[in-house]
C-alpha cells in the first residue's frame, strides 16, 4: 500500500483505517469491508467502534468485582475477572500481530468473553446451572452473547458473538435445546422508530461446530495462555502454595514437578521455583503458538478465510475421548503436540494443588450458598428484583398470556379487553381456564431472568443483597 495514502489523508478516516488495516491482514485473516457507513463518527474503522461498546458496558466494568480463582472481595495482587480478560486480550492481540489476524476483531472477541460471568467465578456459574438443569442450565458464554446482544443487537457483527460463544470449548458439545433455553426472553429494542424487538435465537447456528474464523482461534489460547500464566503466579504468591509445601515436608514434590514442567515449557532449567519468572513463561508459551500455528497454517495450502471452519473440521480427531481436547486440538491456532501435551500437565497439577484446595473450595462453597440463597429467594418472589427486571418478566408473562387467549380462539376484541386489565386479574383469567401450560412458561421465565440478574452482580454487591435479604450481620465475605 503507498504510504502516501496515510500521509495525505491525516486524520485518518474509517475508510481509509479500514484500508490501512486490511494491508496488514492475510488472506486467511477476517478482512475489514472497506464500506463507507453511517456512523456517530468516523475515525475508527467499523469493528473497532464495536468493540469499544463492549469496552464501555456495565458488564465489562463489573468484572473487576467478580472473582477469577481467589475472591475479588479479598485484598492483594491475585487477578480478578477483569485483570484476566485484560491479559487475554493483549496475548490474543500480539498473537494476531505476528499472524496477521483482524486485531480488531481478535479484540473484541477478548474484551467481550467474560462480559456475562457469573459473580464468585466458575462456582456460581456451575451452581446456577444445577439450579437451572431443567430449563436449559446457565453457561456464562451464552450470557455474556445474550447480555451483548440485549445492548447492541445486531450492531455487532456476527463474528464477534461466535468468538464469544465458542472460546469455551463445552459450546463444542452443548445440548443445543438448552442452549435455546437459555436464550430464550432475550431480545434487542431498537432505540429509533420503528422500535421492534429482535430475538437472538438464530446463535444456536455457532454450537457444536468450530471456530469459522482464526481471530476466535486465537481468543481460546490467548484465554487459555492467561488463565494457566496468572493461575501459577497466583498460586506461587498465595499462602496456598506455602501450606501445600509446608504438608509435603522434605519431599518437596511440588517444587520438582513445577520446575521439570515449566523447564520443558521454557526450554530452561530450573534450579528452583525462586529462579521462575512468569514474563518468562507468556513469553514461551506465546511464541510457540505463534510459531506453530504459521507452519499449521502454511500447511494448509492457499488457505482462504472462508476455509477456515472446513480446515479445522478436518484436523478433528475421532479417536480422542475427551471432547474437550479433542475441541482444543483441531484448532488451526494452536502448538505442537508435544508442547501442548505439556501444557495440559501443568493444567492438571495446577488443577489438583490451586484450583481444587481447601482454601479455593471453601470460598467456592460459600459463594454456592449465596447464589442459591439469592436465586431461591427471587424466584420466590420475583418483586425483590430491580424494577428493570420485574418489568421484563411482567411483560413477558403478559406476552404468553396473550399468545394462550388467541390460541383459545377468542375475538380480538375480548383479548384486548382482557389485557387492558392488571396482570393479576389476567392470571386469575387464565387460571380459571386452567392453562397449566401459562404456569409452566410463567416459572421458566422467572428463573431465566433471575439467573440473568444474578450473572450481572459483583461479587460485593451479591454478598450484600445475600445479608441484606436474610437480615444477617454474619460476615459472608470470601
Amino acid at each position: 500500500m503507498n504510504d502516501n495514502i496515510i500521509e495525505k489523508n491525516f486524520p485518518n478516516e474509517s475508510l481509509i483505517l479500514e484500508k490501512i488495516a486490511n494491508s496488514l491482514i492475510a488472506n486467511y485473516g477476517f478482512r475489514h469491508k472497506e464500506e463507507e457507513s453511517h456512523q456517530e463518527e468516523t475515525y475508527r474503522t467499523e469493528i473497532r467502534r464495536q468493540r469499544d461498546k463492549i469496552l464501555y458496558t456495565g458488564g465489562f466494568r463489573r468484572l473487576q468485582d467478580k472473582t477469577q480463582v481467589m475472591s475479588a472481595t479479598l485484598t492483594g495482587d491475585h487477578r480478578t475477572r477483569l485483570t484476566h480478560t485484560l491479559e487475554v486480550e493483549q496475548i490474543a492481540v500480539s498473537v494476531a500481530d505476528a499472524l496477521g489476524l483482524n486485531k480488531d476483531l481478535v479484540s473484541a472477541i477478548a474484551l467481550g468473553h467474560d462480559v456475562g460471568h457469573t459473580p464468585f467465578g466458575h462456582a456460581a456459574e456451575r451452581t446456577l446451572n444445577r439450579l437451572l438443569k431443567d430449563n436449559g442450565g446457565f453457561h456464562h458464554p451464552i450470557q455474556s452473547a445474550k447480555y451483548l446482544w440485549e445492548k447492541y443487537g445486531n450492531n455487532l457483527i456476527d463474528e464477534i458473538y461466535e468468538g464469544i460463544l465458542v472460546h469455551d470449548s463445552d459450546m463444542f458439545t452443548i445440548n443445543k435445546e438448552n442452549a435455546k433455553n437459555q436464550l430464550q426472553w432475550s431480545e434487542y429494542c431498537k432505540k429509533e422508530p420503528p422500535y421492534t424487538s429482535e430475538k437472538c435465537l438464530y446463535f444456536e447456528k455457532f454450537l457444536n461446530k468450530v471456530p469459522s474464523t482464526l481471530e476466535a482461534q486465537a481468543v481460546i489460547w490467548a484465554d487459555k495462555i492467561a488463565y494457566i500464566t496468572h493461575d501459577l503466579d497466583d498460586f506461587l504468591h498465595s499462602p496456598i502454595y506455602t501450606s501445600v509445601v509446608k504438608s509435603e515436608g522434605r519431599s518437596n514434590t511440588i517444587e520438582s514437578e513445577l520446575c521439570k514442567i515449566l523447564g520443558n515449557l521454557t526450554g530452561e532449567s530450573l534450579p528452583g521455583i525462586t529462579a521462575f519468572e512468569s514474563r518468562d513463561l507468556i513469553r514461551a508459551i506465546t511464541t510457540d503458538l505463534i510459531l506453530a500455528s504459521s507452519n499449521n497454517i502454511k500447511g494448509i495450502d492457499c488457505l482462504e478465510q472462508e476455509m477456515v471452519q472446513k480446515k479445522t473440521e478436518e484436523r478433528l480427531n475421532p479417536e480422542e475421548t475427551n471432547d474437550k481436547k479433542r475441541y482444543l486440538n483441531s484448532l488451526i491456532i494452536n502448538f505442537n503436540n508435544s508442547f501442548r501435551n505439556n501444557y495440559y500437565e501443568l493444567r492438571e497439577l495446577l488443577n489438583e494443588k490451586y484450583i481444587f484446595s481447601p482454601e479455593v473450595q471453601r470460598s467456592d462453597a460459600k459463594a454456592q450458598k449465596i447464589v442459591s440463597s439469592l436465586y431461591t429467594e427471587f424466584v420466590e418472589n420475583y418483586k425483590l428484583l430491580p424494577l428493570e427486571f420485574r418489568i421484563k418478566i411482567d411483560d413477558e408473562i403478559r406476552k404468553i398470556a396473550k399468545e394462550l387467549l388467541t390460541l383459545n380462539v377468542m375475538s380480538e376484541e375480548d383479548i384486548n379487553d382482557i389485557m387492558s386489565k392488571k396482570l393479576k386479574e389476567i392470571e386469575l383469567i387464565l387460571k380459571n381456564k386452567c392453562y397449566d401450560d401459562y404456569e409452566k412458561t410463567k416459572a421458566k421465565i422467572i428463573t431465566r431472568i433471575v439467573a440473568s440478574y444474578i450473572s450481572t452482580m459483583s461479587d460485593t454487591y451479591a454478598e450484600n443483597i445475600f445479608c441484606n435479604l436474610n437480615a444477617s450481620k454474619d460476615n459472608y465475605s470470601l
